[in-house]
């Protein structure tokens, strides 16, 4: 079963939305930078933007169930990172860029609990694993476009070029959402939002979840461990792209294969590939050894990140669908942060290898903990 024209629709707002922030994205370091910002006011930036986006996703999620509309959600969510460019691009001090990134991270907060809360009440559930491995993997598609595009426009135009120009794909996402329509529910009182109300299904998913988020860490320090082994920041970003692009080529055949064989088994697939990755690069002592490690970890990431937005979709009570998807994806953003603090620690600490194979452990262990829980098996879910 082929998944119904508002995944491909919401897919191509996506792509065109990611070539627009990865244009920009890898260029804000460097802009900052040339603003007089240290590495310090870089790392609030950077952690107000991603903080931002966690607890907003909650925010729109809980709105959108509580007025009965998804619609309006994203186009504030996709319009919000277009309309406020020029403020970056016209940007000449670091709390300009600060703002800036509150109001895009806000946007992606705003609009990300509505959508994927859009495609599992418009998609069978049968079908749940093709359509979110299609929407990841043109979202995937224009992240890997989007860093390409800027480094062929920065000699001619610079970076204040790049960024308006980035306005462009940014627009014609918001303007391509003027098609969707939904057929929107009446306004309700929503009880307050707790846990015990979500079942017990979606807190044991919340809990596994949890426990893999703390070996989670930035896909910096994969990089930075290509370079540590030997690559150049050139072969370092040529194999970030590739890793983006097999992510993209891979997300939907996976999440096809997931409706085939049930959504759990590729959830603990990708719990699985993960801990294979980071045990391979804790262990690895070549940089083309390295490399074969992070083509499996794009086959992670096909395969986790769509069959697990699937599962999560399964297990949401259906009044509050946004609101249980917010919620979830507010609680592993925020634990990202600790997450990533404990990586980096163990890396200066006792080396890559030691942070390589703690992450590697937690993931091992989130596994064996999803691979016990047979009690609550939603429909379709394997």
């Amino acid at each position: 079963m082929r998944p119904p024209p508002l995944v491909y629709l919401l897919g191509a707002v996506s792509f065109l939305m990611d070539v627009a922030s990865e244009m920009v994205y890898p260029l804000l370091p460097l802009f900052l930078g040339s603003l007089g910002a240290g590495a310090g006011v870089i790392g609030l930036v950077e952690g107000v933007a991603e903080a931002t986006a966690s607890l907003f996703k909650v925010v729109g999620g809980r709105l959108s169930d509580r007025l009965g509309r998804r619609r309006p959600f994203l186009l504030l969510g996709y319009g919000l990172p277009a309309l406020f460019r020029p403020i970056l691009a016209l940007a000449t001090s670091p709390w300009q860029v600060l703002l800036y990134r509150f109001l895009d991270r806000a946007g992606k907060g705003l609009r990300t609990a509505p959508r994927d809360a859009l495609i599992a009440e418009g998609v069978p559930r049968e079908a749940l694993g093709r359509a979110y491995g299609l929407h990841r993997g043109l979202d995937t598609l224009g992240a890997t476009l989007g860093p390409l595009l800027a480094f062929l426009l920065l000699p001619a135009v610079g970076m204040r070029g790049v960024f308006w120009l980035s306005a462009i794909p940014a627009f014609l996402a918001s303007l391509l959402l003027l098609r969707l329509r939904e057929a929107p529910s009446p306004p309700k009182a929503l009880p307050p939002l707790r846990l015990a109300r979500m079942g017990p299904g979606y807190r044991r998913f919340l809990l596994v979840s949890g426990l893999f988020t703390l070996a989670l860490s930035s896909n910096a320090f994969l990089l930075l461990r290509l370079e540590d082994l030997g690559l150049s920041e050139g072969q370092v970003t040529l194999a970030y792209t590739l890793y983006n692009l097999a992510y993209a080529l891979l997300a939907y055949p996976l999440g096809s294969l997931a409706d085939r064989v049930g959504l759990r088994r590729v959830v603990a697939l990708g719990y699985g590939l993960y801990a294979l990755t980071y045990l391979g690069f804790a262990l690895a002592t070549s940089a083309p050894l390295a490399l074969a490690f992070l083509l499996v970890y794009a086959l992670y990431s096909a395969a986790f990140e769509g069959a697990s937005r699937a599962y999560l979709a399964t297990l949401v009570p259906e009044g509050e669908k946004a609101s249980a998807i917010g919620l979830y994806h507010t609680l592993m953003g925020l634990l990202l942060l600790p997450a990533s603090l404990l990586f980096g620690l163990l890396w200066q600490a006792l080396g890559p290898g030691w942070a390589f194979g703690v992450g590697a452990g937690l993931a091992l262990l989130a596994l064996l903990l999803f691979l016990v829980d047979g009690r609550v098996r939603p429909p379709y879910a394997g």
